[in-house]
């Protein structure tokens, strides 16, 4: 942790940039390298800040037209996308031993790279968010007709606001391109998209609030790893003695960069050669059958679910491909005895996670409650609770977040949901994005996915108990589903713990994540607009999820004609309620028994496609991990790490050299290497 001193003194930091957590030996959350790191100064503060945001905003407007156009590699995939890790890595790795060697004194210190980071990190999802929600509330003027019923089951219950009009067959034009000479018809996005980016930018800034106020509970207090952040900061390091970070040195880590470099290089030959004997491992997966009693098993490996799960608590691996094999032993009984019919292919269990979810939540709240109490007080009283090292003041972070909950609420509302369920929603809304950002914080894996979003409450409601508009209004909410990845919240919570050791110069940072944020959506809105009207929205593919925008409708026009009649109900609910209780009994062992070797983290996400696809990697992880730890202990772990971090570094090189071919080679016929969400 930095020690508070004057702008021009340097401090040494006694224990690594990263604060590794102080927990039982059996965490492992030990970092390797101790940098020796300047205060930052208020000028150089704004020139990272600066450089951040351009950055970010520069990234957002050329995203849609990699997705939606090039078709190539995918940079906003898993939790924490390939759109944080090249620039990062290019800074690094490129940018600063240039500026080391033209020009000294001007290189990026660490603690400068980390602010680039964290501003990069918070708004990194944000074309993946906003991708689908265009694709809901531009389609439905577009492809509405009377075989569909979409004008009749469906738009009377959302508010014509949310929805972009059709005059002249104006909209005809985003999705089938602009007719020369014409211009882009803003006048009629110009409504929706404020509604929208609103709505948007709520959420956003209450997942940066709300991280910044349980930082210090989950960092100081219990003590979470956060991978992520780790190796952000370990691959930082600013070598004053060298031109490249001093792990650059370590053999390791070129042999662990050179894995993934060749791998991928010599697939890409099978560009040129389609006889040619390419090596698949790494780059892409199939599925191999178990019966027809279970789903498939998904062969898929990724390097970089291997590199970041090398700094994951061994438990933690242990009991998610521990659970995986429990559930799949539990669906195939269950559907061989007929047990679970009429629940789809996961029989029941993924609504028992969704149970377990809930009282995991509930009980990341409880453990935090002399926390939350103490910010309470903070807030409608007096209180000596520090907050000079948070972003934000915990004044300003609470006060905001009351604020976009409050307009999340009222938005709902207007938009046609019953109040009392617009509450309900907000409330459940942040309370899942909490235990996943959590999650997420605890495992360090790339492919996650949430078991529950806030709209999905409204699934387990009393069949009837929905209007019309609640119905419409559930489906139209879901397009911020973001395949279950909570928008910015994870971002954000690991952006926190990135910036507490600034000190106070922490707080300049904390509103510039909210102002990129708000930027970066409208910059990406107006790319991706601008973008379907120069070639045609109906040509983006399924890169985006702009192919899925239609089903959303469609789904409404299936619950509205179907209202009160839910199948299975009681099942679903009885399987709900035997989630928690397993959760219940999973803490307490968790929690009472230093002899527990499951944690309950595993028996939440293991039917989740992010983490099927992940399973094999996360395997491979904990096997290694805990084989290095078994022969030479923490002396061996703290050795190997370089290896690990190059998987990371030489996996993200290798996919610049293939986006760079596609460009080159395949324009908008490129290969997406990169797939897990």
């Amino acid at each position: 942790m930095y020690k508070e001193s004057p702008p021009d003194k340097s401090i040494e930091l006694s224990e690594p940039f990263s604060q590794p957590p102080k927990i039982m030996p059996s965490q492992n959350a030990i970092q390797s390298h101790q940098p020796t790191i300047h205060a930052p100064t208020q000028p150089s503060v704004w020139r990272s800040i600066l450089l951040a945001i351009a950055i970010t905003l520069a990234l957002n407007a050329v995203i849609p037209y990699i997705q939606h156009t090039l078709h190539t590699v995918s940079i906003v995939e898993g939790m924490i996308p390939m759109g944080v890790l090249m620039p990062f890595f290019v800074l690094v790795f490129i940018v600063n031993p240039i500026l080391r060697l033209a020009a000294p004194q001007h290189h990026l210190r660490t603690w400068e790279l980390v602010i680039i980071a964290s501003i990069l990190y918070v708004s990194s999802h944000t074309d993946e968010f906003l991708s689908r929600a265009i694709s809901v509330f531009a389609v439905s003027n577009y492809m509405a007709t009377p075989e569909n019923l979409w004008q009749e089951y469906a738009l009377p219950h959302i508010a014509p606001h949310l929805l972009v009009s059709n005059p002249n067959g104006q909209l005809d034009y985003f999705y089938e391109g602009l007719p020369s000479h014409t211009k882009i018809p803003w006048h009629i996005w110009v409504g929706p998209l404020f509604s929208w980016l609103s709505f948007f930018v709520a959420i956003g800034t209450g997942c940066i609030t709300l991280a910044i106020l349980m930082r210090k509970q989950w960092v100081d207090q219990e003590r979470i790893p956060f991978p992520f952040a780790k190796v952000i900061e370990s691959l930082a390091e600013d070598n004053e003695s060298g031109i490249f970070p001093s792990y650059t040195k370590n053999r390791l880590f070129w042999i662990g960069a050179l894995i993934p470099i060749f791998v991928v290089f010599w697939f890409m030959i099978g560009y040129f050669r389609p006889d040619f004997p390419v090596i698949t491992l790494g780059i892409t997966g199939h599925k191999i059958g178990l019966g027809r009693f279970v789903p498939a098993f998904n062969v898929n490996f990724y390097f970089p679910v291997v590199g970041f799960a090398y700094f994951t608590d061994l438990q933690v691996l242990f009991s998610i491909w521990f659970f995986y094999v429990l559930t799949w032993l539990q669906i195939w009984s269950t559907v061989r005895f007929g047990i679970a019919e009429g629940l789809g292919t996961y029989a029941g269990t993924r609504q028992q996670a969704i149970g377990g979810f809930v009282v995991f939540c509930l009980w990341a709240l409880w453990i935090a409650r002399a926390h939350i109490k103490t910010i309470f007080q903070h807030l409608f009283a007096k209180s000596n609770i520090s907050d000079q090292h948070e972003p934000l003041s915990y004044k300003t972070a609470g006060y905001t977040f009351i604020a976009c909950c409050l307009y999340m609420i009222f938005w709902l509302t207007q938009a046609g949901l019953f109040w009392p369920l617009s509450i309900l929603v907000v409330v459940f809304w942040f309370l899942f994005y909490l235990g996943f950002a959590k999650i997420v914080a605890m495992t360090g894996l790339v492919f996650m996915e949430s078991p529950g979003l806030g709209q999905y409450i409204l699934d387990y409601a009393p069949p009837g108990s929905l209007a019309d508009g609640d119905l419409a209004m559930r489906h139209l909410v879901d397009s911020t589903y973001q395949n279950g990845k909570c928008f910015a919240i994870s971002d954000a919570a690991h952006a926190a713990r990135l910036l507490e050791p600034l000190g106070k110069h922490a707080r300049q940072v904390g509103y510039a994540l909210i102002i990129t944020l708000a930027l970066t959506l409208i910059v990406s809105a107006t790319s991706t607009i601008s973008l379907g009207h120069q070639g045609g929205a109906s040509n983006f593919g399924s890169s985006g999820s702009f192919e899925n925008g239609p089903g959303y409708f469609n789904r409404m026009v299936s619950s509205v004609r179907n209202m009160g009649h839910v199948s299975h109900y009681g099942l679903k609910i009885t399987y709900v309620l035997w989630g928690a209780l397993v959760m219940v009994i999973l803490t307490i062992g968790q929690y009472r028994f230093t002899w527990w070797p499951f944690h309950p983290i595993g028996f939440t996400v293991v039917t989740f496609n992010s983490v099927q696809r992940s399973i094999l990697s996360v395997f491979v992880a904990w096997t290694l991990k805990a084989i290095i730890l078994k022969v030479g202990g923490i002396t061996l772990y703290r050795k190997s790490q370089p290896f690990f971090m190059g998987l990371i570094v030489g996996y993200t090189f290798a996919l610049i050299v293939a986006i760079g071919v596609d460009i080159l080679y395949f324009p908008g016929n490129g290969h997406n290497l990169y797939r897990g969400d």
